[in-house]
């Protein structure tokens, strides 16, 4: 993939544009609440194109997104872990934590339109490795 082409996918509109609304949906979130995640999920947004607009190889371009997703991903699975512990003792999950959650999976969508499904089949497979391991 081109560096321009994937400095323009992610930082279309459509990337984060329909987060405001996504976020608004959880149940007593507050509009600071939504600003701080959306700003947070902008600010990995624009390092990974940022750190795009410094390759100039397609190839490595390809292998940089897939890294990040690597790093996307992790992140979402260990959000999901937190909500889902919380969920289990209280029956309730931190709202930031959700918000994020949910703004960390509409990134994580946009950075797998620019994979293979070969890449996200293995990098799947990689990231629930330690969990065949340990079981």
């Amino acid at each position: 993939m081109q560096t321009d082409t994937a400095i323009g996918h992610l930082t279309s509109a459509e990337t984060l544009g329909h987060l405001n609304e996504a976020l608004a949906s959880w149940p007593g979130v507050q509009p600071a609440d939504i600003e701080r995640v959306v700003r947070w999920a902008s600010g990995l947004r624009d390092d990974l194109a940022a750190l795009i607009a410094e390759i100039n190889d397609p190839d490595e371009v390809r292998m940089t997104l897939a890294i990040n997703y690597i790093e996307l991903k992790s992140r979402w699975i260990a959000l999901n872990t937190r909500m889902n512990y919380q969920n289990f003792r209280s029956g309730s999950c931190d709202t930031l934590t959700a918000l994020r959650g949910t703004a960390i999976s509409a990134l994580i969508a946009r950075v797998e339109e620019m994979l293979t499904q070969d890449d996200i089949d293995q990098i799947t497979q990689f990231l629930a490795e330690p969990v065949r391991r340990a079981a």
